[in-house]
């Protein structure tokens, strides 16, 4: 059986949708266990259904932090499930502030279609690690992305590992990227390029272990040819392959 495990980066945008990136969504197709998103910013069950990937085989949703380009589209997953999947299906839902739940709960309620709350089992991100299913486990490290609005909110890098397979996923980040989680070798790894200048970066992503690394939430900067150009020179000596992602692209690891 191919053990493979596919990622696809939906929404690649940053806070806002541009004209060939909508905001940030990534699926990890994981053999054995099913579909999880992180982060569901909009329109993200649209992409899900362009991809042809049923929702039924999604099996949870984590939000690295509470920005609406990251949550927005979580109302929409929401009505699709109550209205086309058996009420005994449930959808595991985690979120680095448990409470906002109701808020988008409510939201939903807006059409006037009940939300069945059974239907979903919500959970607060906690630092560690949690079992997900036999031989899947995800931990959660802190990061410092609201630092940059001068807040103080919980968002969240998540490290994905199976038997045999790491992906890491770095979340939003701090202006100084003193936050990325360094330390966590992985087969793949995913970061934002957005809030940070890459050049400044390039010392601490020198030094990790990875397979891969791919970019996403892409700033405006990084729009075009030549910016396509400045970016390889810049990550052309790293000790591993590095690439910006597009909507809808495929990764196998």
């Amino acid at each position: 059986m191919n053990k493979s495990v596919k990622i696809i980066t939906l929404g690649t945008s940053h806070g806002d949708p541009t004209y060939e990136r909508f905001n940030t969504s990534s699926l990890l197709d994981i053999p054995g266990y099913g579909g999880i998103l992180v982060d569901a910013g909009t329109p993200v069950l649209g992409l899900l259904i362009r991809k042809n990937y049923p929702l039924e085989k999604v099996r949870a949703v984590f939000i690295t932090h509470m920005h609406q380009d990251h949550f927005g589209g979580l109302p929409d997953i929401l009505k699709f499930w109550v209205k086309r999947l058996p009420p005994e299906r449930k959808l595991k839902i985690f979120l680095p502030e448990a409470e906002a739940m109701e808020t988008i709960f409510a939201f939903t309620e807006l059409a006037h279609r009940p939300i069945a709350r059974s239907s979903f089992e919500v959970s607060q991100i906690a630092a560690g690690k949690l079992a997900l299913g036999e031989n899947l486990m995800v931990e959660a490290i802190p990061t410092d992305h609201f630092s940059n609005e001068k807040l103080s909110y919980p968002s969240w890098a998540l490290k994905f590992s199976t038997a045999d397979k790491t992906m890491l996923f770095a979340g939003d980040l701090a202006r100084d990227f003193h936050d990325f989680p360094t330390g966590h070798p992985a087969d793949v790894a995913i970061c934002e390029l957005t809030h940070f200048a890459l050049d400044k970066a390039l010392d601490v992503l020198q030094k990790e272990r990875f397979g891969k690394l791919i970019f996403t939430h892409i700033g405006n900067e990084w729009h075009g040819l030549e910016a396509a150009k400045t970016f390889s020179e810049l990550v052309k000596d790293l000790p591993y392959s590095a690439v910006m992602a597009h909507d809808g692209d495929e990764f196998t690891v």
